[in-house]
């Protein structure tokens, strides 16, 4: 027997996880449930009444939508949602005319957000890229050339320039391995799902696995709190991306990196400072590969890249900071988890 109490349907509407919202015929929300909320960002009362245009990510896509649906036809495909802090966020949305007594009354539309998916795809794609031409040909010229000259230098100058041309080969070739150890570790996680990490068990051992590494190096780890984190496997491998880069990329005899962890709200911030050079204002976003001619080109940022495209994934953020006397602070901010740490 089909129960046709309004009361439950609204229930179920409101309670579902999966966001979801209904338009009038003029494409003006008149209701949205939780997970509709939580995905756009926006308070029930600020969003009731406003054109669903002001969600559109991608125009041309969401004019055929309106489109399919006032001819009476059910819409679904990819589109693009623009959040209320004009984050854009990559999924599927199925849209259908609600229809009472033969009589279109309004629309009823749903989203399922793969943002992490495209992302982690578009990470690996570069560094798949990355692997296959930038680091190959720079490999093969650079090998062509100390082939060449092995045999006939005698001049000690000459051998001192081509034994920094045989680091600089060392060099790549350690980016070309960490490169394609990070795409494998991004394709072995497609499609997994964020979920709640214990913190400090991961950050405790990325710091001991740096430790292990890199022996010449101190490392200065503080109290980190017993919580958990949005994250998902790729969240240990990020933070060592973090401590690697804090030891290669540093000018002093030895090393020194010291890991710090606050609560702020309803996040927390991890802070990986150094005693390095620093990193110019101009360059701190390059470093991360932000730019397409950086993601294939800046050689420093291979690991950086990964470690941005992962905390991106978990709507995270990671930037760079001067350090009080010298040196660089990395901070990463992540969301706290609403369940307990059970590891």
């Amino acid at each position: 027997m089909v129960d046709h109490n309004p009361g439950l349907y609204h229930e179920v509407f409101h309670s579902t996880g999966v966001p979801m919202l209904i338009t009038d015929t003029n494409f003006m929300f008149r209701d949205i449930n939780t997970a509709g909320l939580d995905l756009l960002g926006y308070e029930y009362d600020e969003i009731v009444g406003e054109s669903v245009g002001i969600i559109a990510g991608d125009t041309e896509t969401y004019h055929q939508i309106v489109e399919e649906l006032a001819a009476g036809e059910t819409w679904s495909g990819e589109f693009v949602v623009c959040r209320r802090d004009d984050r854009v966020i990559y999924g599927n949305g199925f849209a259908t005319p609600i229809v009472v007594d033969d009589e279109v009354r309004g629309f009823l539309a749903l989203f399922l957000d793969n943002t992490k998916q495209q992302q982690y795809e578009s990470t690996s794609e570069v560094l798949n890229r990355l692997l296959r031409h930038d680091l190959r040909n720079e490999l093969n010229v650079i090998y062509g050339y100390t082939q060449q000259i092995e045999d006939r230098v005698e001049d000690e100058q000459a051998l001192k320039e081509l034994r920094l041309v045989q680091d600089r080969v060392l060099d790549i070739v350690h980016k070309s391995e960490r490169a394609r150890n990070l795409r494998d570790l991004l394709e072995r996680s497609h499609g997994s799902s964020n979920r709640p990490v214990r913190l400090d068990v991961v950050l405790q051992n990325a710091v001991v696995d740096a430790m292990i590494e890199f022996t010449d190096a101190e490392f200065e780890f503080g109290e980190v709190p017993t919580l958990s984190v949005v994250g998902d496997d790729l969240l240990g491998e990020a933070l060592e991306c973090l401590l690697e880069n804090a030891v290669e990329h540093n000018d002093k005899e030895t090393a020194t990196v010291e890991v710090g962890v606050e609560r702020d709200g309803d996040d927390v911030v991890v802070r990986v400072a150094d005693n390095g050079p620093g990193v110019p204002e101009d360059q701190r976003d390059l470093i991360f590969g932000r730019e397409e001619y950086d993601q294939l080109h800046h050689g420093t940022g291979i690991s950086l890249f990964f470690a941005d495209s992962v905390i991106s994934s978990y709507n995270g953020d990671i930037w760079v900071e001067d350090n009080d006397d010298e040196g660089a602070v990395f901070c990463l901010r992540l969301e706290v988890a609403d369940e307990d740490p059970t590891e």
